[in-house]
């Protein structure tokens, strides 16, 4: 026979360990820094094809939440970056167009933010509209790559 002490002793521990382990995803699951710059990007593919992942660019940052390695017709995505930096933050998110070309996402958290560097290389095919919500330190931009 078990001792009913061992019993609850045990129970306890799990208890424990499962709490422990759901708050560190809590923690874990994206939630921006209060201090430093933080950029949250809008991605929105407003084509009928799917666009694919060619890179990535936060050399000063980290990412909180990076971009999908494919975005499919009509789908939004959320990418995040921050840093601890208070002179600012830059990040650029690449993905390849079904033509060969390319749709170049990018935001610049400075006290002058903007969105430059946001094109296609296919200007023929593909336009990007962006827009800002979120200012210096914590930028909020967001993308529609739609044809022309």
């Amino acid at each position: 026979m078990t001792n009913p002490r061992y019993v609850v002793a045990a129970i306890t521990a799990l208890a424990a360990g499962a709490l422990t382990l759901g708050l560190s995803g809590i923690a874990s699951a994206g939630t921006l820094p209060t201090t430093g710059n933080s950029i949250t990007m809008t991605i929105s593919n407003d084509t009928e094809q799917t666009i694919h992942l060619e890179g990535a660019d936060n050399p000063y940052g980290q990412w909180m939440q990076s971009p999908r390695q494919s975005l499919a017709p009509h789908e939004t995505e959320i990418v995040t970056a921050y840093n601890q930096d208070p002179r600012g933050l830059t990040v650029d998110v690449v993905y390849s167009t079904p033509d060969g070309g390319q749709a170049v996402f990018m935001a610049n958290d400075y006290p002058q933010f903007d969105t430059d560097g946001t094109r296609t290389t296919d200007p023929d095919h593909y336009f990007i509209s962006s827009y800002i919500d979120g200012y210096y330190p914590n930028l909020s931009v967001g993308y529609h790559l739609s044809v022309v």
